[in-house]
C-alpha cells in the first residue's frame, strides 16, 4: 500500500532483539526511550489527522452483565432480572442498576448502545475481536489493538509522550487474554507503555506508580544544567538506560538520545503521570480505589498528548465473569474465581470512576477531543444459573461511550423483552472500533503489513 515499508525479516529480527535486551519500560520489560525513538524512526507513520483527539477505553474483561450495568430488565421474571432492583436516571426513561447511582446521574452526558452484538461466547476469541476487529483463533493474539494500530497511524505524541498508554491491573492468570491489547505483527515499537496495579489491594498504589515511571527522571546527581555538558551526558547516560545492554547502543549521542533526554528534562512525561498535582476536589471526585484513580492518570495523559489510553480492569477476563454469582458471596479475594465477588463489590468503584470521569473531562472542556468507550467482551446469558451466576452471551451486550463530539443523552439500539437480542440497531464490535478510528483520523481503508509482506487491513469490513 502506498507510503508503507516492508519490514525484511533482518529488521524484525534486529527489533526482536532490541526487545529482549531492553527493559526500561514502565513495570515491565520493553524498549528504552531512545530505542522506542529509533525504531519509531526506522518505520515512519503515516500521519493520521492532526486534530487533537484521543481515546480512552475502560476495559471490563471477562463480560460485563446487561443486565446488572446499563440495560436492567425489571419488568422481567426474577430469574432474567436477577437480585438487584433498577434505578431511574437522569435520562427520562432509561434505567440503570441500582449500583451504578452516579453514572445514572451523569448520563445525559453519555450514550448507552444497548445493541452490540457478535457470534462467539469464548473469551480469548471474543476480546481479540473486539480488540483488533478480527476474531482471535488458537489463543494467540495476531493483531494489532487498536491502541497499537493508533501508534502506528499517529506521529509522536509532544514531549516525547508515548501514543499508547495501557494502565492495568497485574495479570496473575489466563496470560494469553492480556495479549489481546498488544501489537500483534506491528511488533514491539507499537506495544503500549504500561504501568500496573495490584488487584487484591483496593487502593490505588501510588509508590508503584512511580516505581514504573522511574525511567521519566533524570538520575539523583544528574542536573539540567550539567546535560549541557556533552562529556557529562556521556558519564551518566548509563543511568538513565541501566538496564539497557550498552554495547553498541549507547555509543555516543545521536539524534535519538538526544530526543530520549529532551524527553527526560523537559519534564512532560513525569508530569503526565504524576497525580499527586492534582487538587484535593479532583482527588476525591475519582476516590482512592485503584480504578478512580486510574481514571484520573487516564484523563491526565490525554490531557498531555498521549493518543490512546486503555483501562485493563481484567486482564484475566475474571473480573465481570460471574458463572458463580452476580452477588458477593464472601469468596476469598485470590480464590479460584478471581478477585471479583459480584456487582455489589465491583459496581460501586465502577460507578465512582465512570460519573467522575464523564463529570471531569466536561468540565475540563475535554469531551469533544476525548472519546470514551466502556464496554468487554460480551455480555452475559438472560437465566441466571443455578448458582446465582450468569455465564457467556456473546448476542447482546450493552455498552458507555461518552465525549468525542457525539451526540449524548441518548440510546442506541434495543434489546428484547429479556435482554437475548437486539431487536434494533444491531452493532458490531467493528463498527466500535471504527467509530474510535473515526474519531482519531484513521483511515480504516489503510492497511499494516506483517513481517512477510503481506497486507492486513485495519479492519476487516
Amino acid at each position: 500500500m502506498a507510503g508503507l515499508s516492508r519490514q525484511s525479516t533482518r529488521a524484525g529480527r534486529a527489533t526482536r532483539r532490541r526487545f529482549l535486551k531492553s527493559t526500561l519500560v514502565a513495570g515491565g520489560a520493553g524498549l528504552s526511550l531512545p530505542d522506542v525513538l529509533r525504531l519509531r524512526a526506522e518505520n515512519v507513520n503515516e500521519a493520521a489527522s492532526g486534530d487533537d483527539t484521543a481515546v480512552i477505553q475502560i476495559w471490563l474483561g471477562g463480560g460485563p452483565s446487561q443486565f446488572e450495568t446499563f440495560d436492567p430488565k425489571p419488568e422481567a421474571a426474577v430469574e432474567i432480572r436477577g437480585p438487584y432492583d433498577s434505578i431511574a436516571t437522569k435520562f427520562p426513561g432509561v434505567r440503570f442498576c441500582e449500583t451504578l447511582p452516579k453514572t445514572a446521574q451523569v448520563v445525559d452526558r453519555a450514550a448507552i448502545i444497548r445493541s452490540v452484538t457478535h457470534s462467539t461466547n469464548g473469551h480469548f476469541v471474543a476480546a481479540h475481536w473486539c480488540s483488533t476487529g478480527y476474531a482471535g483463533e488458537n489463543n494467540v493474539a495476531s493483531r494489532p489493538s487498536a491502541g497499537s494500530i493508533v501508534s502506528r497511524f499517529h506521529n509522536s505524541a509532544p514531549g516525547g509522550l508515548p501514543q499508547y498508554a495501557l494502565l492495568s491491573e497485574e495479570q496473575t492468570r489466563n496470560i494469553n487474554i492480556g495479549e489481546v491489547m498488544g501489537a500483534g505483527h506491528l511488533g514491539p515499537r507499537h506495544e503500549p507503555f504500561t504501568v500496573l496495579q495490584d488487584p487484591f489491594q483496593r487502593e490505588f498504589d501510588n509508590a508503584r506508580l512511580q516505581r514504573s515511571t522511574a525511567s521519566l527522571k533524570l538520575a539523583d546527581d544528574v542536573t539540567i544544567e550539567r546535560i549541557g555538558d556533552r562529556r557529562a551526558l556521556l558519564e551518566k547516560i548509563d543511568r538513565l538506560a541501566r538496564n539497557v545492554d550498552s554495547t553498541g547502543v549507547l555509543d555516543g549521542v545521536d539524534e535519538f538520545n538526544r530526543a530520549a533526554l529532551n524527553m527526560v528534562t523537559s519534564g512532560n512525561a513525569r508530569r503526565a503521570f504524576d497525580i499527586t498535582r492534582e487538587s484535593r476536589a479532583t482527588l476525591r471526585l475519582y476516590g482512592s480505589h485503584r480504578w478512580g484513580k486510574m481514571a484520573l492518570l487516564a484523563r491526565r495523559l490525554v490531557e498531555a498528548g498521549v493518543k490512546f489510553v486503555t483501562i485493563n480492569t481484567a486482564p484475566d477476563s475474571l473480573c465481570w465473569d460471574w458463572h458463580r454469582n452476580i452477588v458477593n458471596d464472601d469468596r476469598p479475594a485470590d480464590g479460584s474465581d478471581g478477585p471479583s465477588r459480584g456487582m455489589d463489590v465491583s459496581g460501586p468503584p465502577l460507578d465512582e470512576m465512570l460519573s467522575a470521569l464523564i463529570t471531569d473531562l466536561y468540565a475540563r472542556g475535554l469531551d469533544k477531543k476525548v472519546l470514551l468507550v466502556v464496554w468487554g467482551e460480551f455480555g452475559r446469558t438472560p437465566k441466571v444459573n443455578k448458582t446465582g451466576g450468569r455465564d457467556h452471551w456473546g448476542s447482546l451486550m450493552s455498552i458507555l461511550v461518552a465525549g468525542g463530539g457525539l451526540r449524548v443523552g441518548q440510546v442506541l439500539g434495543a434489546s428484547n423483552k429479556n435482554g437475548e437480542i437486539p431487536v434494533d440497531r444491531p452493532i458490531a464490535p467493528t463498527d466500535v472500533l471504527a467509530t474510535m478510528y473515526r474519531h482519531l483520523g484513521i483511515d480504516t481503508h489503510q492497511h499494516t503489513l506483517t513481517l512477510q509482506g503481506r497486507p492486513i487491513p485495519i479492519l476487516p469490513h
